[in-house]
């Protein structure tokens, strides 16, 4: 979707043109565009839709949430082109929807069946049947199924709504109130590096995913109502990392937003670079996210050999494959791996872990390269 929002209580304020779903990496910035307008508030429906791309034509010229028109385009953005005829389907048969049964409506009508084609009944007939049958069935009853009348037969119960994007049949769909207009339902549109259902006065209790861009979270935090964001309460979660890299910290006791940088310093890593960071936490022995985030920032100022245990082993490596020699292997029985691995391991003041060997060749010590950075409140006293 791509839509223009304005202030319609002051047009003369101009229009903002934005993507949707906002990309991570923009929405600060958009964010800042609407306040320019005064609008985009958390839970409002202050944004005046002047034009909207890709989306029902029942939002143009509506008032909507810019956070709820976002959650609602994240939706519809993982549907395939049958799923999407099939919400188009059902937003066809109403003159008007409110955007919190759109978001409820995007998140359940794949119960429904859509058909486009009518030259394609077989297709029709077996997909049908697998949508009324939860998404799937036995290969052997599948590849036996005669699609082309299960499909006239649906067309000829007489319960098909003829719309601008096809026929639709609702089989007894349920409208489920999976958002209520607050903290919106737990939905994963992309990978995640954690998952945490927090208190939340407003709906009890709401599910986050992280890593979100700041200004995303801080709003999911006050749309839940949650307002003593430094002691948040953490009642479950769960983590795609390492143990021995999570068992470094206290989380759920930790600062949320730090948590969250965190996240998000390690979602472009590979699996290469955090088996690196969770051995040079295991070194370090960091105890506070932001400790481990700094250590991630920095991760080339360590050395890490996977895979080795013993001085031997680490001399064999520094000989055979570091690439600093030029290693013979007809001189093999001459080399005294274990003397070599030991003089450097001393030299390096390096650990040895289940993980492999780390060392740290950087200059500062490892209090000053994990030092917390000074807020602004801090700076304002240290300049007075």
């Amino acid at each position: 979707m791509q839509a223009t929002l304005c202030n319609k209580d002051r047009p003369d304020y101009g229009v903002v043109t934005m993507p949707f779903p906002i990309p991570d990496g923009e929405y600060a910035h958009c964010m800042e565009m609407l306040e320019l307008l005064e609008i985009g508030d958390v839970t409002a429906h202050d944004c005046y839709v002047d034009q909207i791309t890709g989306a029902p034509p029942a939002l143009d010229g509506t008032m909507v949430n810019v956070d709820e028109l976002d959650f609602l385009a994240r939706s519809l953005d993982r549907y395939t082109y049958d799923e999407l005829a099939k919400f188009q389907c059902m937003t066809a048969t109403r003159d008007y929807w409110d955007m919190q049964t759109l978001i409820n409506l995007s998140l359940c009508c794949e119960q429904a069946t859509v058909i486009t084609d009518f030259s394609k009944l077989e297709e029709v007939g077996k997909s049908h049947y697998l949508t009324i049958n939860g998404g799937s069935a036995p290969s052997e009853i599948y590849n036996h199924l005669n699609g082309e009348s299960i499909a006239r037969e649906l067309i000829g119960s007489g319960d098909g709504k003829i719309t601008p994007y096809g026929v639709l049949f609702e089989n007894g769909m349920l409208l489920e109130s999976l958002y209520s207009g607050a903290s919106f339902p737990a939905y994963m549109d992309k990978p995640y590096l954690m998952e945490f259902e927090i208190d939340a006065p407003r709906d009890g209790a709401v599910t986050l995913f992280l890593p979100q861009p700041e200004k995303r979270l801080e709003r999911l935090l006050k749309r839940a109502d949650v307002r003593d964001t430094d002691n948040i309460i953490i009642r479950s979660w769960h983590s795609e990392l390492p143990e021995a890299l999570t068992d470094r910290l206290d989380i759920p006791n930790d600062n949320f937003s730090e948590v969250n940088r965190l996240s998000k310093a390690l979602s472009g890593m590979d699996d290469a670079q955090i088996k690196k960071l969770t051995a040079v936490t295991m070194y370090v022995k960091p105890e506070y996210a932001f400790q481990v985030r700094h250590l991630a920032e920095n991760l080339d100022q360590f050395d890490f050999v996977p895979g080795v245990r013993t001085a031997e082993e680490y001399g064999r490596y520094m000989i055979q494959k570091s690439g600093h020699f030029e290693y013979d292997e007809n001189l093999d029985e001459y080399y005294d791996y274990a003397k070599y691995g030991l003089r450097r391991y001393a030299n390096e003041d390096g650990e040895f872990n289940e993980l492999g060997y780390i060392s740290y060749h950087g200059t500062m010590s490892f209090e000053e390269l994990m030092m917390e950075e000074p807020t602004e409140q801090t700076q304002e006293m240290t300049m007075t």
